[in-house]
């Protein structure tokens, strides 16, 4: 089965409402996944923004492409 690793990025400055980014990258198995879900790190140094990130791994659909998608939470 092949998968997707999905990376949600939240960032939120202050007083304003959190943007996402949501990233698609297909993977050919769940263990190419594991190694970059588990060491996927992203930093800004901006003063006053608040910045997240989550990794997950979702079965991937029949011909599904990468995606990059901005995403108002």
């Amino acid at each position: 089965m092949k998968y997707i690793l999905v990376i949600l990025i939240t960032m939120s400055a202050m007083g304003e409402e959190p943007k996402t980014i949501d990233m698609h990258i297909p993977q050919e198995n769940r263990e190419e996944y594991l190694k970059p879900a588990k060491t996927f790190k992203f930093s800004l140094p901006i003063p006053m923004v608040t910045l997240s990130s989550k990794t997950r791994c979702d079965p991937r659909l029949e011909n599904e492409a990468p995606e990059l998608n901005g995403v108002k939470t």
